[in-house]
């Protein structure tokens, strides 16, 4: 991958730039080839010192021009070397590693990478060995351990184990997670239902390969190719708000596509104690919940985030040609007075709904801004709810929030800011009580309930990129 050709920024537009249509024109001083990088490619640029001249490594994203098959085509990390660094460039510079990279130091950080191997369509694995593993080895980062997922059990496992007794010693310590939703739900879950003291809390750096990276999408991971590794190596460690969602004692995971209940307690408990859930990105019941559960499935997820759109138009299409179902049950929201001071409950009027989803995050998957009022981070928890309606209504509204969330304006919509709320379920049918937690699906007995509130304390810390801003100018 690395080569010892030395290249010069071309100079193809009129403020010297070197760059053209967001491209970076290279030329070889060997030959004069050229070498064409896209600007949103660029992942960091490492100086290096060779027989006295200090070079420059610029690594960046490639596609691979080796396979004859379209639908097998991967990105690797590439390569070249510059005989100087144009001012414009200089963003991308690593001359020293953030702290939380740092594994030679007397107080340094213990560092672990996840890879997820089952997230969104399986990328993980070759991501980390195309990609990662030779990004790490180039910017001397060597002294790591890698876990690759066994199971569905395997990062809270490896939280049990590992991470939360050296949080409890006050170690430092970074994760990086190759993996989607579900990975950074089983973290926050762990911790926050394991620990009650202060602690050092684990940075995370989360690199998406999931299926709708919510938390990815809202927090600018995928804002541009290279945005989750610009991340790791530039960003600074932000709180991770959480909520905490109780839940009524006969509560219960489903798993393995539907066809087992599990626990939610990790020990066992009465079966007359209610469980607590804690999670990141989202919390609801109707159609968001349904679709998906019911997309949950090997057969789906080969479809990517259209697994989504997909359920929906099963859900509000039914085979037997009737009506979309109406949810039941008496949803009160908690809100702050006016003053901001003490909680107030709100009973919604209507006792038939259709949608009824909390976020902490502004987008669910790529373009599909469900609380467009909601910032990075910012622990502000937001209410989406609409009542029953006609399949195509809903399929517009659907659609609108893929317009910038453009759906919060339309008069049957319900959206605004709380502190919590409350389900009461009314149904008999099973497959009706399925809500969903960060994309895990639990069960709701007969004439259970949940209830979420915001968590009042942060034990985990994420990457974020403030200025996460591709491209070769100056900004």
């Amino acid at each position: 991958m690395a080569s010892s050709i030395v290249y010069t920024i071309g100079v193809e537009c009129s403020d010297d730039c070197g760059a053209h249509n967001n491209n970076l024109r290279c030329i070889s001083q060997h030959d004069q080839n050229e070498v064409i990088i896209a600007c949103d490619s660029i992942v960091c640029i490492v100086p290096q010192t060779k027989g006295g001249e200090i070079l420059y490594r610029l690594l960046y994203f490639r596609d691979d021009e080796d396979t004859s098959d379209t639908k097998s085509k991967h990105t690797l990390l590439d390569s070249i070397q510059l005989a100087t660094l144009p001012p414009h460039l200089r963003k991308h510079l690593l001359t020293r590693l953030p702290s939380y990279l740092r594994s030679s130091e007397p107080e340094r950080a213990r560092i672990d990478i996840i890879v997820s191997t089952t997230s969104g369509t399986g990328t993980g694995v070759s991501f980390y060995s195309n990609i990662l593993q030779p990004l790490l080895s180039y910017v001397g980062v060597t002294d790591y351990e890698l876990h690759k997922t066994e199971s569905t059990q395997t990062i809270t496992e490896l939280c049990y184990e590992r991470f939360i007794p050296r949080a409890k010693q006050q170690l430092p310590q970074t994760i990086i997670l190759l993996s989607g939703d579900g990975g950074l739900t089983d973290m926050i879950h762990a911790f926050h239902s394991t620990l009650e003291s202060l602690l050092v809390p684990p940075t995370i750096a989360l690199i998406p390969t999931g299926t709708g990276n919510a938390m990815a999408n809202s927090i600018g991971l995928l804002a541009y190719p290279t945005a989750g590794l610009v991340t790791l190596l530039q960003g600074t460690p932000t709180s991770v708000p959480t909520f905490v969602a109780k839940l009524s004692p006969g509560a219960r995971y489903i798993v393995d596509e539907g066809r087992e209940r599990l626990p939610i307690t990790r020990n066992s408990a009465s079966v007359h104690e209610y469980a607590k859930v804690y999670g990141g990105v989202v919390a609801s019941w109707g159609l968001h919940a349904a679709l998906v559960a019911d997309s949950d499935t090997v057969q789906y997820r080969k479809f990517g985030a259209d697994r989504f759109k997909l359920a929906a138009k099963e859900l509000l299409y039914p085979s037997d040609s009737t009506e979309p179902h109406k949810f039941s049950g008496i949803v009160t929201l908690f809100k702050l007075d006016d003053q901001g001071r003490s909680k107030r409950e709100e009973v919604l009027g209507c006792t038939e709904h259709m949608y009824v989803l909390a976020s902490l995050v502004s987008s669910l998957e790529k373009d599909f801004m469900i609380s467009p009022h909601s910032r990075p981070l910012d622990g502000r928890l937001w209410m989406v709810h609409f009542g029953p309606m006609s399949p195509s209504r809903v399929m517009q509204i659907m659609a609108s929030a893929y317009q910038a969330g453009q759906h919060v304006v339309d008069e049957s919509i319900s959206y605004g800011e709380i502190e919590g709320f409350r389900i009461e379920f009314r149904e008999a049918d099973e497959r009706w009580r399925r809500i969903c937690i960060d994309g895990k699906i639990i069960a709701v007995e007969h004439g259970g309930w949940v209830e979420v509130h915001k968590a009042s304390r942060a034990l985990l810390e994420i990457l974020h990129h403030r200025k996460v801003s591709p491209g070769c100018s100056n900004d």
